[in-house]
């Protein structure tokens, strides 16, 4: 690994661009339009029924309800108006700048160069994006900046690449795009709670002049609310192409483009890796390396090619639409490749080495932010590691504790007991915190005899490996995973003579899945951690 490569970057002289205030102009008028049209409109829903009673000898009952109504009304929607105070919940692990120095460096230095100020905190996220915000306080004011930093970015980005994403964030601050949106956001909610208090008093217009009252104020609020996110969307996209502009300029109009092509790779790739490869881990006590992870699963073969075809696909595809808040991907990249290039050094280190202590700090955000784990009660364990650690010794309780239905059972006669699976499934206990179904149950009890036919396969020098997006065991040039087959079995995708034929091409058609000495093998794994990790358990051999 090259050593990290700290660059003090040259305070950017920017000309400010008109056409950037007259859209932050724009912004602001709408949002200022916004609590004025909803007040004329509250006031008009009281006057007009009143300059109608007032210039009436005699009003009738229903224009004496529609009064009321609008009062009703009015009074719904000047409560939606009123500011409500920012209620900030931290949406991830608080980064201290004396334990991660090197992280804090690349921060100042790139704020130097804006001639921004850090902000007042930074988060570790557990989700693929980098964001800035100015929150806390009423409409923007008493709020403080905060910093927003994904772990899966940190996990596949070079230092190079991170600078430039850092440089984007940095941007808006240089912008004032994150003093305006407060602004724009309060705007947005308060519109929304309108539509929610104005929805449940809907109830009452069930007179027909009622009724006409509450379907123009609907309809004037609707058409008002979509000039509102088109406009202020609008405006939004152009930020974001102004803040790719002085990332170039920061940190490198390349790197900026690899930059956001790896955040598409990490939005498409985390859900998949956290769902797959993280959560069944979690569930049994262990975290295994977050980011280490994370990089190794996005160049696995098959998540690769799906990832290249996704990229694509959307570098083809994806078209502007008016309610985006972010400009078109391709758009994007085409706008930054006739910028002005920075070209400041490369540094080709991984983003993750900025972080001090990546266990700790991976294990302290999954315990902030997973609900279920609590802390202290997870095992960290590395990829390399997991297959002796944590995979094998899971088969082990498992087919250890429901023995019974699997002993005498070899390979080949694996496709009789699948009928059974049913009424086996039914005598597995649900795990803890759920109730599974019948087919649930079913596939509960194939996990069983896949699992005791893994553990028997390693019994007989076949070697398991585990890491992102590959699962199978392994001797010589043969793979072969019992999972995957044995549910192409209960599917019919794969007939029990072909099961017969792909034992016997393996030579475990006659294996038993219980060694004859029963299940009280399983109670001790050392042996197979050694023949897969060495005598040390860490390193393979």
């Amino acid at each position: 690994m090259m050593p990290l490569v700290f660059m003090s970057f040259p305070k950017v002289e920017i000309r400010r661009k008109h056409s950037m205030t007259f859209f932050a102009v724009l912004a602001i008028a709408m949002v200022i339009g916004s609590y004025l049209f909803v007040f004329l409109l509250a006031a008009a829903c009281v006057i007009l029924p009143y300059l109608i009673i007032a210039n009436s000898e005699n009003p009738s009952g229903q224009i004496l309800l529609l009064l009321l109504f609008g009062i009703v009304i009015a009074a719904a929607m000047l409560w939606s108006l009123i500011p409500r105070r920012d209620k900030f919940k931290p949406p991830g692990l608080l980064l201290d700048p004396a334990s991660h120095p090197k992280l804090f460096k690349e921060l100042k230095n790139i704020a130097a160069a804006l001639g921004e100020e850090l902000p007042l905190e930074v988060y570790l996220v557990a989700d693929p994006n980098a964001f800035v915000a100015d929150r806390g306080g009423i409409l923007g004011f008493g709020s403080r900046r905060i910093m927003g930093l994904g772990l899966p970015l940190l996990s596949t980005m070079t230092i190079s690449q991170f600078r430039a994403v850092l440089a984007h964030e940095f941007a808006h601050y240089y912008g004032g795009d994150t003093g305006l949106g407060p602004w724009v956001y309060k705007s947005r909610s308060a519109m929304i709670r309108l539509f929610q208090n104005i929805g449940s008093v809907g109830s009452l217009a069930r007179i027909a002049i009622l009724g006409a009252m509450y379907l123009v104020v609907v309809t004037l609020l609707k058409w008002y609310f979509i000039a509102f996110l088109r406009v202020t969307n609008l405006v939004s996209r152009k930020q974001e192409y102004r803040a790719d502009e002085l990332a170039c300029i920061v940190a490198g109009r390349q790197n900026l483009i690899d930059g956001l092509q790896t955040v598409h790779a990490a939005t498409i790739g985390w859900p998949a890796y956290w769902k797959n490869e993280v959560a069944p881990t979690l569930s049994g006590g262990s975290l295994v390396a977050l980011g280490d992870g994370f990089s190794r699963f996005l160049v696995a073969p098959g998540v690769s090619s799906a990832i290249s075809s996704s990229l694509q696909k959307r570098l083809q595809e994806e078209k502007t639409a008016p309610y985006d808040t972010h400009p078109p991907l391709r758009d994007r990249i085409a706008a930054v490749r006739n910028l002005a290039d920075g070209s400041p050094a490369e540094d080709t280190n991984p983003a993750l080495t900025l972080l001090q202590d990546v266990p700790k700090a991976e294990m302290a955000l999954v315990e902030q932010c997973v609900e279920d784990v609590q802390p202290g009660t997870l095992q960290y364990v590395l990829w390399d590691q997991i297959a002796a650690r944590v995979t094998i010794p899971e088969w082990q309780k498992f087919v250890t504790e429901y023995a019974g239905p699997v002993r005498g059972v070899t390979a080949e006669r694996l496709p009789h007991q699948v009928p059974h699976f049913r009424e086996i499934g039914s005598r597995i206990r649900d795990p803890k915190g759920m109730l599974l179904s019948p087919e649930q149950r079913t596939f509960r009890a194939a996990y069983l005899f896949a699992a005791a036919l893994a553990l028997a396969m390693v019994r007989v020098e076949w070697v398991l490996d585990v890491a992102p997006g590959v699962f199978h065991l392994r001797r010589g040039d043969r793979e072969f995973n019992p999972f995957r087959e044995l549910d192409e079995l209960m599917k019919g995708k794969l007939t029990p003579a072909q099961w017969v034929a792909k034992c016997q091409e393996l030579g475990i058609a006659r294996l038993y899945l219980l060694s004859p000495e029963g299940a009280g093998q399983y109670q001790d794994n050392g042996a197979i951690q050694e023949q897969l990790f060495g005598a040390d358990g860490n390193q393979p051999v």
